[in-house]
């Protein structure tokens, strides 16, 4: 099976994060992709995270209808920081013979070299880098490849790194979490069952 993982904290999921899983799912013609959100990513402190609770329900309702799109509790089920590569290692032991896809913003590429042994996790998935304005797409780590948005590719090396130039996750979860004040609005940026579901728990007050 041909798997990619979108992790974050999807506090909250919003319409950036459905419109890369889209395109990244047409390009590679997946069979599956996982949302995996953290229960505290290991970068961030746990103080004002929304619940795990709620943060998994919001992603359910927004993916409810994209039958490639899955729910995985893979990192929050540890009730702890979890790292990509022990996420990583997890799934191969799940999906044995699936290639893996692990999509990221060229904020989080940036970085990568601080990643919990990430020349590991290089070893263990392809990625998929997606824009994230004002960083530039690094290309020091490992091959890469640009990609079209017209490209279709079966994922075969697992050390490639995808650059998907096209696909531009601008929405800001700190933008979003700041209009949710206002009690209006948020159809902007969330599908509207998500924020029919952000107004009927008051999340962000």
């Amino acid at each position: 099976m041909r798997i990619a993982i979108l992790g974050g904290t999807f506090d909250p999921i919003h319409n950036g994060h459905l419109q890369a899983a889209q395109a990244v799912s047409e390009v590679f013609e997946l069979d599956e992709l996982h949302f995996t959100p953290a229960f505290v990513p290991p970068h961030k402190s746990s103080s004002g995270i929304t619940s795990a609770f709620h943060r998994f329900a919001m992603v359910a309702l927004a993916i409810a209808q994209f039958p490639v799109f899955r729910l995985s509790s893979i990192e929050a089920d540890t009730l702890k920081s979890r790292y990509s590569v022990e996420t990583l290692e997890s799934m191969h032991r799940t999906y044995p013979g699936s290639s893996f896809l692990f999509i990221a913003g060229t904020d989080m590429f940036h970085d990568i070299t601080g990643w919990k042994d990430y020349r590991r996790l290089l070893e263990l998935t392809s990625f998929a880098v997606v824009n994230r304005g004002g960083f530039a797409m690094r290309e020091d780590i490992a091959p890469v490849e640009v990609v079209s948005e017209s490209a279709s590719i079966s994922i075969v090396d697992q050390r490639q790194v995808y650059y998907l130039p096209f696909i531009n996750e601008e929405v800001s979860a700190t933008e979003i979490r700041e209009e949710a004040k206002n009690k209006e609005g948020l159809e902007a940026w969330v599908p509207p069952q998500v924020a029919a579901y952000i107004y009927k728990h008051e999340l962000y007050q």
